[in-house]
């Protein structure tokens, strides 16, 4: 395995959170890196399908085509979604298909002959990156039945890759929900709930978005030295200096990490988490100078999750009240905690809710809050 041209693979991966158009040919040096034949990657949400996004490599379209049947998408669910139950979020599997050609089970017989025989593969290593109820996202690479099974080191490339996609694609998701309001990206950033502050190589602050200068002011987490320089706790700034360096991955070749997570502890003892990623496209994006550059996404550690009033309008023609009412009831009020808050009688929170119901198509609070989770835009501090 060669570590530099992983790190080269997974800073790309990041530029993909702000340029989609650059999968395929990630997917296409991940399967020439692993001697593979065929990539896709798939996300989908039922609740939010104009985000839905998938990308193949080399997969030939007849067996895209063939993918589209209903049938087929049944029958792959019932053979192999029972086996991502074993593994979380995450975690990594390889299957060896090669014995459905010869298998007496209808479903395999027939998966074999739409999906696996026009593209030649057996093997399949996939990686979890999201599951829930509306939600599934993989990624998968694909061999041929001449080629060997993927080895341990090669899944754990791709559980590695995993935790990279996982952290592009939050990016992705608070980049796209703040692109509904069709503002500009200095507009689109500053919309966004999570913190972002852009640093360079010299841990020198760039640019931040609002939410990055509330916390900042609120928690005074960052000093700055007197060459405007981020500086963190004595006791933590060994370890954030280090997790930046990680990050600048061209320069750092040779280390297996880039970027990561950590807890930061302010003056006034409270806890927040950093997120510390490679983003070099957003630089073009925000036009100023060129250089290496890093991104770290700040939040408080008991974090509020936020939704977006303008999707919540668009999609089921909430009112701002409804809007706010949703807010607070994922967030973890019930109708009692509403009615307070809101200076409402009870009966008024549940006609509001009765609407809410009917809008979303919801026949129950729990039903509700998994919709109102799927279209949170808490931010997921992934290790």
């Amino acid at each position: 395995m060669d570590i530099e041209i992983e790190n080269h693979i997974i800073g790309e991966i990041y530029d993909a959170a702000v340029n989609l158009s650059l999968w395929p040919e990630i997917l296409k040096k991940i399967v020439d890196y692993t001697a593979s034949k065929t990539a896709i990657l798939t996300v989908l949400d039922l609740l939010n399908p104009k985000y839905n996004i998938v990308f193949t490599y080399n997969i030939p379209q007849a067996s895209i085509d063939a993918y589209q049947d209903e049938n087929v998408k049944a029958i792959d669910m019932k053979l192999h979604v029972p086996l991502w139950d074993s593994i979380g979020v995450g975690g990594v599997m390889h299957f060896d298909l090669s014995h459905y050609a010869s298998s007496t089970n209808a479903d395999k017989q027939e998966f074999y002959e739409k999906c696996l025989k026009i593209t030649g593969i057996s093997y399949i290593a996939a990686v979890l990156l999201d599951k829930g109820e509306y939600r599934w996202s993989v990624l998968g690479i694909h061999r041929e039945a001449v080629n060997q099974e993927f080895s341990h080191d090669e899944m754990m490339f791709f559980q590695r890759l995993g935790v990279h996609i996982r952290r592009s694609l939050q990016i992705y998701k608070q980049l796209s929900f703040a692109q509904t309001m069709g503002q500009n990206l200095f507009q689109i950033l500053d919309l966004i709930k999570i913190g972002i502050i852009l640093i360079d190589e010299d841990k020198v602050l760039k640019y931040s978005n609002k939410a990055a200068q509330a916390l900042l002011e609120q928690s005074k987490l960052f000093e700055f030295d007197q060459k405007n320089r981020l500086l963190v706790r004595r006791d933590q700034q060994a370890k954030f200096e280090k997790t930046v360096q990680s990050a600048l991955y061209k320069r750092q070749d040779t280390h297996h990490d880039i970027g990561g997570v950590l807890e930061l502890k302010a003056k006034n003892g409270q806890d927040y988490m950093l997120s510390i990623t490679p983003l070099s496209s957003i630089q073009h994006l925000i036009q100023i100078e060129q250089g290496a550059f890093v991104v770290l996404f700040l939040s408080e550690k008991q974090q509020q999750y936020s939704l977006s009033n303008d999707y919540l309008k668009e999609t089921f023609a909430l009112t701002t009240r409804e809007c706010e009412m949703c807010v607070r009831f994922v967030n973890g009020a019930n109708m009692e905690d509403i009615a307070t808050q809101c200076s409402l009688t009870i009966s008024s929170v549940r006609t509001y809710f009765k609407n809410i119901f009917a809008k979303t198509q919801s026949t129950t609070q729990v039903e509700l809050m998994r919709k109102l989770m799927s279209l949170s835009m808490g931010f997921e501090h992934i290790v």
